[in-house]
């Protein structure tokens, strides 16, 4: 009979009489389900995706393995995300289209839960854990990088169509905001990667930096820009702050030079084409047609502010595309207000950036833990502020980034205690 495995526990696999027999741990069957779904996290054509049935593998999976361990950052937000969607389950009730409102919500749920349990698997062995995830999840960027950059450059016969949209390129993913944002947390870990590690592995992850930021250029996603931006600046900020040695002031000064020459190289050569030329400019613009105007981004969010203030509960799930504008508000948070009421969206925000504050905080300590906290802290920041101009409430790698924070933030050593340690 078998009892509770835990991470050390293996199964094992008898063969007929005469054959050999093969053990497998537990945590290695935990490893290769996370980093198999973080790998293919880039790959969403279509949904449920290989990665969502493979996080299904690792909400089940990894609890019954014994590998997690929740503390009461995971477990806090846990019950938040739980009242969250119960509130917009709720308000479907009054959603013009049911059936997906429900829809939209139970993939919340399901989000939230993997996050949870990625958590618990991070807290349980932090700094190896975190680093599979962030790895694989590079990886599986570096994948739809390269899908975008040979379908948008054409580099491969008859992927143009299959890897771009409106001359932007999406990759491996159904939209280019997404394929850029996505791209982004890869970017700030090899970029803290060149700051930090020696000469070797430090060149290794420049050069898997620059089809990453080519194909995060070629996105066009100006939300994406943005973000990416924010999250570099944050990620040498935060290396700079808590680093002790000289050696790595130095290192930022040269990866910062060497960086932004290869990145004024990158963009001048891809300038000199025509179509990149028009649409680069088209998109830095700030006055795009689609955003003035009553029927605009803007005009929508104006609207969703008004909504909010006069329905308490919420007007449900989708109502507000459906209804009262042509698409959703282009902004998450207010999107969270409209399908969940004030409570719902009052606890969305507290989840958010209740995180985002967990993760600075945690930084303030020199642990082997800091290097990852400063990727997922950083990247979150950026992907927190996209929140404001598009509704990043799906995004896979949004709750990644949250499961990073609040596995890094549970695993933090307790404070000593100054008393015991003089009467000791």
């Amino acid at each position: 009979m078998i009892g509770k495995l835990t991470s050390a526990t293996t199964i094992d696999t008898h063969h007929a009489p005469g054959t050999s027999a093969w053990t497998v741990s537990a945590g290695t069957l935990a490893a290769l389900a996370v980093a198999g779904a973080m790998g293919t996290s880039s790959i969403v054509f279509s949904e449920p995706a290989v990665a969502d049935i493979l996080m299904v593998a690792v909400i089940v999976g990894l609890p019954l393995l014994g590998v997690t361990r929740f503390g009461p950052v995971s477990i806090l937000n846990l019950a938040l995300w739980l009242v969250f969607v119960a509130l917009g389950l709720a308000a479907t009730s009054v959603s013009t289209t049911f059936a997906t409102a429900v829809t939209h919500q139970a993939v919340t749920l399901f989000l939230a839960l993997g996050a949870f349990v990625l958590a618990g698997y991070v807290t349980a062995d932090p700094e190896p854990r975190a680093r599979l995830i962030l790895t694989a999840y590079v990886a599986g960027c570096l994948i739809a990088a390269a899908a975008a950059i040979a379908g948008y450059f054409q580099l491969i016969p008859s992927t143009y169509d299959l890897f771009t949209t409106y001359g932007r390129a999406r990759g491996t993913f159904k939209d280019p905001n997404v394929l850029g944002a996505a791209l982004a947390p890869a970017i700030a870990y090899l970029a803290l990667i060149a700051l930090r590690q020696p000469p070797r592995q430090a060149l290794i992850a420049a050069a898997a930096a620059l089809p990453l930021v080519l194909a995060l250029l070629i996105s066009f996603s100006r939300g994406a820009w943005a973000s990416a931006a924010v999250s570099l600046l944050l990620v040498a900020w935060l290396a700079l702050v808590t680093t002790r040695r000289a050696v790595d002031v130095r290192r930022f000064i040269a990866v910062a030079a060497l960086g932004t020459a290869t990145l004024a190289a990158a963009l001048g050569s891809a300038l000199e084409l025509n179509a990149v030329e028009g649409l680069f400019a088209e998109r830095a613009s700030l006055d795009q047609s689609y955003d003035e105007g009553p029927d605009g981004r803007f005009g929508g969010q104006a609207k969703a502010i008004g909504l909010i203030l006069e329905h308490p509960f919420g007007i449900g799930t989708h109502t507000f595309r459906d209804t009262y504008h042509r698409e959703e508000a282009h902004n998450v948070y207010l999107s969270q207000f409209m399908n969940a009421g004030w409570v719902g969206g009052l606890l969305y925000a507290i989840s958010v950036f209740g995180t985002l504050a967990a993760g600075l905080y945690a930084l303030r300590r020199r642990t082997a833990l800091q290097a990852p906290l400063i990727v997922a802290t950083a990247a979150f920041a950026g992907a927190v502020l996209e929140g404001f101009v598009v509704d990043t409430d799906h995004w896979r790698h949004v709750f990644v980034l949250m499961a990073l924070i609040w596995g890094l933030v549970d695993a933090e050593p307790p404070r000593a205690d100054p008393r015991r340690r003089r009467h000791d």
